[in-house]
């Protein structure tokens, strides 16, 4: 089995669908850390100049969130076998991250974390709308537009796609826990934590939830794991 090592900030995020397959796959890897402001030490190194990454043995990286979680969940037996089951489950851990990839955008957005660039001094601008003022709150606006949105059309199709299978009762294909039940977890944690009321409709997407959160592995990894704000 390869070594790994996992790049991403010290959050949650896109990178916590990988420590969660990581934990119920009972794989050791190092999990490397690091602020904001020590993102210039590592942007260079990495693929893309983004994160997470993946580096594997031979000092081999790997960019991108869902490209790691497909070859960590075809490595360790949380994906179906057959072509049709494959893409129903990719399709579901797909539509997971829209509202990851909104909400993230939204998060970092309101919070100052992406507003200017973190190269040289940091002084530049992210994108022509990161001065101050109207196009700052326009631009708030606009990101949670757009991610309650994704949300708004994104969940009632996975309510009802879960429902497709013993009615909901079990996971998203059937008896075994796969990733895209694994994403539905990491992508809903923190919307769930900052607007309960938003997720009533969806009382099978918040039954399995309950259901990952049970599963042995996971259980033991949400109790441990790094407390984080995002």
């Amino acid at each position: 089995m390869p070594n790994y090592t996992l790049y991403y900030f010290n959050g949650r995020g896109r990178a916590e669908i990988l420590r969660m397959m990581f934990a119920a796959a009972n794989v050791k890897y190092m999990d490397k850390r690091f602020e904001f402001n020590e993102w210039d030490k590592y942007r260079k190194d990495m693929p893309c100049m983004c994160v997470p990454v993946l580096e594997m043995d031979g000092g081999m990286k790997m960019p991108e969130t869902m490209a790691i979680a497909r070859y960590l969940a075809r490595e360790h037996s949380f994906y179906p076998k057959n072509n049709m089951d494959m893409m129903r489950c990719d399709y579901i851990a797909d539509c997971f991250y829209e509202i990851m990839h909104d909400y993230m955008r939204y998060y970092h957005w309101k919070n100052g974390r992406f507003r200017f660039n973190m190269s040289g001094s940091g002084n530049g601008p992210s994108s022509p709308t990161s001065g101050r003022g109207d196009m700052d709150t326009n631009s708030d606006n606009y990101m949670q537009w757009r991610y309650m949105n994704t949300c708004h059309r994104v969940l009632p199709f996975l309510e009802r796609t879960l429902e497709m299978k013993n009615g909901g009762k079990n996971f998203f294909m059937g008896d075994q826990m796969m990733w895209c039940d694994m994403m539905c977890y990491c992508a809903l944690e923190n919307p769930f934590m900052e607007n309960q009321s938003m997720f009533s409709k969806y009382p099978k997407l918040m039954a399995l939830r309950n259901r990952v959160a049970g599963h042995p592995k996971i259980s033991g990894y949400l109790k441990s794991r790094n407390n984080t704000n995002w």
